[in-house]
């Protein structure tokens, strides 16, 4: 595989959606050290300039913002009538739900920032647009805590789940790609629950069912493969590695896809 283009920061991205020229949206990643030990946070966007023979390697941002705090997640949302290049939202370490108008950072424009909503009471560790209704955005993070909200009325999301329920971290969220109210998260139990927007329960519990204890577990990521119930997760065991499993939904059991 050959190396086209390399971006010198240690941080969380995501790619812009559509098929105009891909771009890259990155935020200084939380829980790590840059190579040169900068405390500096910034949001920083970056053009892969793929048809111009004389970019060299390493590129440049072509657009830099400084941010309040680090990033555990971004995800770039879909272009609607309004934001004609999406909306960029930021999973901050302190709580904070961050989002940008990405067409405003693109232009350098001071009013890029759009809002900061801060129902979490510990660090974002994941969000995702739903792909099948843009407008729709999920967050999940410490003590257990998810959030869905309507961009359009961002202060007033919806809470899954209780404070009194499993209070291990949520680490990630992946919403079904053909049923628009279900969603997954993943925590650092090892778990794995399914969640259903319409009753605002979970109505199913995966685990792996593997000897180690649950508590050495932690559920990295997480997808639905494309027009599919089953889930597919990563799952880091503390001194054995990663696994990758394969949850079938309709037997609740979990294929062990790979170890390394």
């Amino acid at each position: 595989m050959v190396r086209l283009r390399e971006i010198p920061r240690t941080a969380a991205f995501a790619w812009s959606p559509g098929s105009e020229k891909p771009l890259v949206v990155s935020g200084t990643r939380a829980g790590a050290v840059s190579d040169d030990f900068s405390d500096e946070t910034k949001l920083e966007l970056w053009d892969l300039n793929l048809d111009d023979q004389d970019q060299g390697l390493e590129l440049q941002p072509v657009a830099s913002i400084s941010t309040d705090s680090r990033f555990y997640d971004i995800a770039w949302g879909p272009a609607d009538e309004d934001h004609p290049r999406g909306i960029i939202a930021g999973a901050l370490e302190n709580g904070s739900l961050d989002l940008w108008d990405a067409e405003k950072l693109i232009a350098g424009a001071e009013d890029a920032f759009i809002s900061r909503t801060t129902k979490h009471t510990g660090a974002i560790k994941s969000l995702q647009f739903n792909p099948l209704r843009p407008q729709i955005l999920a967050t999940a993070g410490a003590k257990g805590e998810l959030f869905v909200y309507d961009v359009n009325d961002i202060e007033n999301p919806f809470r899954l789940g209780t404070a009194a329920a499993r209070s291990d971290d949520l680490e990630c969220v992946a919403w079904n790609r053909k049923v628009s109210h279900i969603l997954a998260t993943g925590g650092s139990g090892g778990f794995v629950t399914v969640w259903d927007l319409k009753t605002k329960k979970a109505s199913l519990t995966l685990n792996n069912n593997r000897k180690a204890a649950q508590r050495e577990r932690t559920a990295l990521a997480l997808t639905y493969p494309t027009a599919s119930d089953d889930v597919v997760g990563e799952v880091n065991r503390m001194e054995e590695g990663r696994e990758v499993f394969f949850w079938m939904f309709a037997t609740a059991e979990a294929l062990l896809i790979t170890t390394r």
